[in-house]
């Protein structure tokens, strides 16, 4: 029997599906089942994956969305643990391995993450090789899903992922599994985390909006139980948010101005001010405003 189930969610996803499942059947760990959900693809995705072996499988659903999908995956997983690997990344061949030696250690309910490489256009950068907690997510903590293995029964005690959550879904799961155990890691970068257009989101409103709810539903509980330690990391979330989504704000309003789109230009730097509280946008408003209203670009 495997070992480790391994998730991938797929639609539509080209070459980048081959290069993620060379990279599981990569793995030191052998003892690995493959599951690729196939999300509604037009693609073939046997055809694109390249691959002939035994230890992956394919199923097939209407378009339901990722965590759909991934929940699908998991639902007829048979091994004790569940990895996830995103269609367009890549693992490092002794991830597993790693990994499974940390969680044979670890609560019963913790998941375990690795360091990731992020890589776009050729450029990389490693993150995410911090001690996480459950208040460390909350304030400002960021985890790759690809770098992820948990207990399958830990993923089905917290409920998986939430399908109705357009964003944040993968930020939502950390939060409810780190509350009932503390996450442990592998300090190394084992997952190439890759970048471009197709997968980066300009949808920072959807997304702010989203994490501003989730942390204020852990507050409100933390402030029913007392628990202050919870609610000042919950406040330090909120904060840090407004900053990181407030710079997107004013990263799409830069673009918007560079392309002469005078509306977007406003209507972005009115959300740079309403998620910073008009501080971040002091930076473009000489400048944006004499082009809002029609003046002259120097």
């Amino acid at each position: 029997m495997a070992e480790v189930s391994v998730v991938i969610p797929a639609f539509n996803p080209g070459e980048f599906l081959g290069r993620a499942l060379s990279s599981v059947l990569a793995q030191t760990l052998h003892s690995i089942e493959c599951i690729v959900v196939d999300d509604g693809s037009t693609e073939d995705l046997t055809a694109l994956a390249g691959h002939d072996d035994s230890r992956v499988r394919y199923l097939r659903q209407p378009n339901m969305g990722v965590s759909a999908a991934r929940n699908r995956g998991v639902s007829v997983a048979t091994a004790a643990f569940v990895a996830f690997l995103d269609q367009d990344d890549e693992w490092h061949p002794e991830k597993l391995e790693l990994q499974l030696d940390r969680m044979r250690a670890a609560d019963a309910n913790a998941f375990c993450y690795t360091g990731f490489e992020w890589n776009r256009s050729g450029r990389g950068e490693v993150a995410g090789e911090q001690q996480v907690s459950y208040h460390g997510l909350l304030r400002s903590q960021h985890v790759c899903l690809s770098s992820v293995v948990v207990r399958r029964s830990a993923y089905l005690l917290v409920g998986g992922h939430d399908p109705l959550l357009r964003v944040m879904q993968d930020y939502d799961l950390f939060l409810r599994l780190s509350r009932i155990a503390e996450p442990v890691g592998v300090a190394r970068p084992l997952v190439r985390y890759n970048l471009h257009d197709s997968n980066v989101s300009a949808d920072y409103a959807t997304a702010a909006r989203e994490r501003f709810r989730l942390i204020a539903s852990h507050r409100d509980v933390a402030l029913r139980v007392g628990d202050t330690a919870t609610v000042k990391a919950c406040d330090a979330g909120v904060q840090r948010t407004r900053e990181l989504f407030g710079l997107q704000a004013l990263e799409a309003a830069r673009a918007a101005h560079r392309s002469s789109d005078r509306r977007s230009t406003a209507l972005h730097l009115a959300r740079a001010a309403r998620l910073t509280r008009g501080r971040a946008a002091i930076a473009l408003a000489p400048a944006l405003q004499t082009r809002i209203r029609g003046g002259p670009a120097n």
